[in-house]
């Protein structure tokens, strides 16, 4: 979107004041039925970007869900207040055009999808997707595309894996020095004293009652980093820039804290430091 465009959209908009609710299927009906309190949904303009069949409401589950009917024998009066302002939505916008995926192949796969009616030759291509299948083209992870291609894990222990094993690659390919930061633990910006240590110390351990699922989540205690590293975005940063989750970008500059002694010629160095800042290009932002 050009300057120009995006100008005049900010002054068509610039005395409107509207809600875009996205996912509205994790919305149940008592939860808009308490948005309506806070926000005079009468008064406002809202959008909703909706699947309504994608996920199921946060609380409540998909009995609570807006497309639910109201029983009068089961619902609160929350779940029917909900339903009831649910039902005021006269106006349905369909978005037909795709602007995201481009590859017209992936992209006729996708519109079948949505109606229930794939085909077998969209089976067969995504069978060929598969690297293990007998009909997949042969897979070269010396080039390109492989070379670069990422990784999509629900595994965090995977995942730190896959990137500890592409940054050594990234530096014997580039000749870069990898970065081994540790982590720096702080409590309302003060250090560490030896009880929240020992604290801190226990939480890592395997302690009985804690959930898996808790340990895999920890942040590590160390963070590799080189020059020239692909990075991504878990948060969003700066949304008017585009820095937003799942954005991309590369690391081109690490500046080490002014406490770091200066760091050896090898090809691996631990710090006792944090950086003091880490520099990064994303690959695209509205800056």
């Amino acid at each position: 979107m050009s300057d120009q465009t995006r100008k005049k959209l900010q002054h068509f908009w610039r005395h409107f004041t509207y809600l875009v609710i996205d996912e509205i299927s994790m919305i149940s009906r008592s939860f808009l039925a308490e948005l309506s309190k806070n926000i005079g949904i009468g008064k406002e303009r809202i959008g909703k970007l909706p699947n309504f069949h994608q996920f199921a409401p946060v609380v409540g589950g998909s009995a609570d869900a807006l497309y639910q009917p109201i029983d009068l024998a089961r619902d609160k009066g929350n779940q029917q207040l909900g339903r009831g302002i649910y039902d005021e939505f006269t106006t349905v916008v369909i978005l037909k055009q795709q602007v995201r995926v481009t590859d017209e192949v992936w992209r006729d796969f996708l519109t079948h999808l949505r109606y229930g009616r794939v085909q077998e030759h969209h089976l067969h291509m995504l069978r060929k997707l598969v690297i293990t299948d007998a009909s997949a083209e042969p897979t070269n992870f010396t080039t390109a595309p492989w070379k670069d291609a990422p990784l999509v894990t629900p595994r965090h222990s995977v995942r730190r894996q896959w990137n500890k094993s592409a940054v050594r690659k990234h530096c014997r390919e580039i000749g870069n020095q990898l970065f081994i930061a540790p982590a720096e633990d702080t409590i309302k910006g003060q250090p560490l004293t030896l009880l929240e240590h020992y604290g801190l110390a226990c939480r890592g351990a395997q302690v009985p009652g804690r959930r898996k699922s808790q340990a895999r989540a920890d942040l590590p205690d160390k963070i590799e980093m080189a020059v020239g590293m692909k990075v991504m975005v878990t948060t969003n940063v700066k949304t008017d820039l585009d820095i937003t989750n799942g954005a991309r970008g590369e690391i081109i500059d690490i500046v080490l804290d002014p406490r770091e002694p200066a760091p050896s010629a090898g090809n691996i160095v631990e710090l006792k430091y944090p950086p003091a800042f880490i520099l990064v290009k994303m690959a695209q932002t509205r800056a």
